[in-house]
């Protein structure tokens, strides 16, 4: 590790320079098999996970508890680094040590740790997810004090939104735990302007501006996609996740966000190279689930965590020999948007018949023939998928010159 200093600058600008621990978030409140074969591979390539353990709403007439259906068994066989979240949704106060909530929130919090327990897995920590209105941050403490005992000896954590670093409530808040996780992505909450899931320049000031306050912390990036729906005059009402998929009104603006690799896989490369040391680690949000269609993939993530872009690499393949059969291959690391036109040309045959599969169109021409995506946002074809598109049938077997619209270099 090497540990640095700019000239002149005060003890706060201190950085350091090595790998970064890296965990992940499995926030699926079903346990499917594909959740628990993604568990295995995070044990793989992750210094751990971080298990979403229960949700609690308090925006109805009565507290309503939704707790993750966690394999305990298999945690306790395939991880041996493993903490647990709460997460609260909708409280807008008071803040009381022994009023409903607090008692609702002290019940869940001691079942999930005897949950662990009782399947002898050892809780490194304890995540409790809010996103607290920051005008309530100093009542918020009170909350935080009523847990640190009970979730004691396991360290305490808490998720931080970047705004609450410039609040004069912040430091006795996070004081009341053993460090921090800072949120530098978030869904809009305004369809006003050049909004993003996640900006590189504000997770660079809002990383320096946490190493000034000397807490240690972790920093949540985002892997996910996403759709939300906002209002004629452009305010947020809902957002659609893999496991969330709202019904929205009439007239609802929707905007597609997702994180984008490339920046942050700059990002971590910046990171390794130079960061404040109170910057613990990296936790993602989220791990990739095989039924996920609004995540990465793990090749993806791989990439990213190693702090490089990922490899983009599409080829089609031919299947056959009279017919055809045409086929979008995946070989590259990253998630494609298949908004594009693939171009077949051949010499010395004639084209008998052709045709193009479910999502695509084909315009036989002298010569070539063309398939396009006929979706008006394409397709998503992951890492290592294929996507039959359609096919050809000449009146004797030729070979086939492939060509996708915005490229100029044949493919193989």
């Amino acid at each position: 590790m090497a540990i640095f200093a700019l000239a002149g600058c005060h003890r706060s600008n201190v950085e350091v320079s090595d790998p970064l621990p890296q965990r992940g978030y499995i926030w699926q409140r079903e346990w499917t098999s594909a959740v628990i074969d993604s568990l295995s591979e995070a044990e793989r390539r992750l210094n751990g996970v971080v298990l979403l353990g229960a949700e609690i709403n308090f925006g109805g007439k009565t507290p309503e508890t939704v707790q993750a259906s966690i394999d305990w068994n298999a945690v306790q066989r395939q991880n041996q680094h493993c903490s647990v979240a709460l997460r609260i949704a909708h409280f807008a106060g008071p803040f009381r040590a022994d009023d409903v909530p607090a008692r609702v929130i002290v019940d869940v919090t001691k079942q999930l740790l005897d949950n662990a327990r009782a399947h002898n897995v050892k809780i490194e920590e304890f995540q409790f997810d809010f996103d607290c209105a920051q005008k309530n941050l100093r009542a918020y403490r009170t909350w935080l004090s009523m847990l640190r005992p009970i979730i004691q000896p396991v360290r305490f954590v808490i998720t931080v939104l970047p705004t609450w670093l410039y609040d004069a409530n912040f430091l006795p808040l996070v004081r009341e735990t053993d460090g921090y996780v800072l949120q530098v992505h978030s869904v809009p909450i305004s369809a006003r302007g050049n909004a993003t899931l996640c900006d590189s320049n504000l997770a660079h000031e809002w990383i320096a501006r946490a190493g000034k306050l000397r807490m240690p912390f972790s920093v949540a990036v985002p892997t996910y996609r996403c759709a939300a729906g906002y209002t004629r005059d452009g305010k947020l009402l809902t957002v659609a996740m893999d496991s969330v998929q709202p019904s929205w009104p009439p007239g609802t603006r929707i905007l597609e966000f997702g994180a984008d690799a490339d920046e942050i896989a700059a990002l971590v490369c910046q990171w390794q190279k130079a960061r404040p040391p109170q910057l613990r680690e990296l936790i993602w949000y989220r791990v990739p689930i095989a039924t996920d269609t609004r995540n990465w993939r793990w090749p993806t993530l791989a990439a990213v965590m190693a702090g490089r872009p990922p490899k983009h690499q599409l080829s089609v393949r031919q299947d056959g020999a009279n017919p055809i059969d045409l086929s979008i291959v995946n070989a590259g690391e990253a998630d494609e948007q298949l908004s594009l036109n693939v171009t077949a040309k051949w010499s010395e045959a004639g084209l008998e018949a052709s045709d193009a599969l479910s999502g695509w169109s084909v315009r036989p021409e002298n010569g070539l023939a063309v398939f396009s995506s006929v979706a008006q946002t394409g397709f998503r074809l992951p890492p290592g998928a294929t996507r039959e598109i359609g096919w050809l049938r000449f009146n004797q077997p030729t070979n086939l010159q492939i060509e996708f619209s915005n490229q100029s270099e044949p493919l193989r």
